[in-house]
């Protein structure tokens, strides 16, 4: 759940300053925000379980939507944009009451019931209504990219896997024993009509947009999430039996193949890739990457800035020890004092 740190002392203020409305046992670690209003969710297990959507405006939360559901899904994170949000339910299912009484670790208590395939449920961010449903065939998902609205339907990008064999092959005990990390995630879309029924849910085909291997997926967010957009940035692998050991940038294009630029270094093992734009800058990708890179061979890791549009090396900055490896990250410019 989120949690509220005072910036000063980090003395925790724990969830009363958030929304008794908003209760729930299980949140993302990716909220949205569009620059007015920040948007997450929180799933209820219980008897009657719930998909709760709700919306920030200055620090105070209401709910949008609720969703009743029998057996909740696994879902990482969730899509947005102009208009609207999209939950995206994986068949990797769950019994709460199972999951109550089991007494096992909470991931092993979901099953993967491909029958269910996948399904997304398209929500008014105005009104929180249910604008659009469809299914299509199962996969599995930790990140979607981005979404936007065009021609009519709801484009909704994400990092697809086939199943949910990833969960197990990233098992702390099978990377140690050297084993490898078979599936690998594909750029992937689905267009979602948004002139049809919301009671029923349509089918539709994924689109793969890239086989290129990448995770840990970042956009020039301030600019382009919830827009139309061209770059995507991630963690990638050079070969199939790879950890992550490449920065990889993906260039979209309507009308020929989606081009890809990398970055990698014998021995060195990239963290997620974090875009921060040039200020003045005009184009999508005018601004710089920060990743922190583990280099096996020296026992250290250091902070690597790239150019983010070409990838070509800028800066540099070791330190003495090695730095664990961590998942998600974001710039904050610091504050203006010019006007001092």
């Amino acid at each position: 759940m989120p949690i509220r740190f005072d910036p000063h002392t980090l003395k925790t203020h724990g969830r009363l300053q958030f929304s008794r409305a908003i209760s729930g046992q299980i949140s993302t670690a990716h909220p949205h925000s569009d620059g007015e209003r920040g948007y997450s969710y929180v799933i209820e297990m219980g008897r009657r379980s719930t998909y709760r959507l709700f919306v920030d405006e200055s620090g105070m939360q209401r709910v949008l939507a609720e969703l009743p559901v029998d057996r909740p899904s696994y879902m990482h994170s969730f899509g947005m944009s102009e208009r609207y949000l999209v939950l995206t339910e994986f068949p990797l299912r769950v019994n709460p009451l199972k999951l109550v009484f089991s007494g096992r670790p909470f991931i092993t208590n979901y099953r993967w019931q491909p029958e269910f395939g996948t399904v997304f449920t398209v929500i008014d961010k105005s009104t929180g209504a249910v604008a659009a449903r469809a299914r299509a065939s199962s996969c599995f998902c930790f990140h979607h990219v981005n979404a936007f609205e065009a021609d009519g339907a709801l484009l909704v990008d994400l990092l697809a896997y086939p199943d949910a064999r990833i969960i197990d092959e990233l098992r702390l005990d099978r990377l140690r024993s050297g084993a490898q990390v078979n599936p690998t995630s594909t750029l992937t879309r689905y267009r979602i009509p948004l002139d049809g029924s919301p009671s029923a849910a349509v089918e539709i085909e994924p689109e793969p947009l890239c086989g290129t291997r990448i995770e840990l997926p970042r956009i020039d967010y301030s600019r382009r999430a919830g827009r139309s957009y061209r770059c995507v940035w991630g963690a990638g692998q050079s070969e199939p039996d790879s950890f992550l050991d490449t920065i990889a940038k993906v260039e979209l294009s309507a009308t020929a193949p989606a081009t890809v630029t990398t970055w990698a270094e014998p021995g060195c093992y990239a963290g997620e890739p974090v875009f921060v734009a040039r200020p003045a800058g005009g184009e999508e990708d005018d601004g710089v990457l920060l990743s922190v890179v583990l280099d096996v061979g020296a026992g250290r890791s250091f902070l690597l800035v790239l150019d983010a549009a070409t990838l070509a090396e800028l800066a540099r900055a070791s330190v003495p020890h090695h730095i664990p490896f961590g998942f998600h990250g974001n710039y904050f410019a610091p504050p203006d004092r010019s006007a001092r």
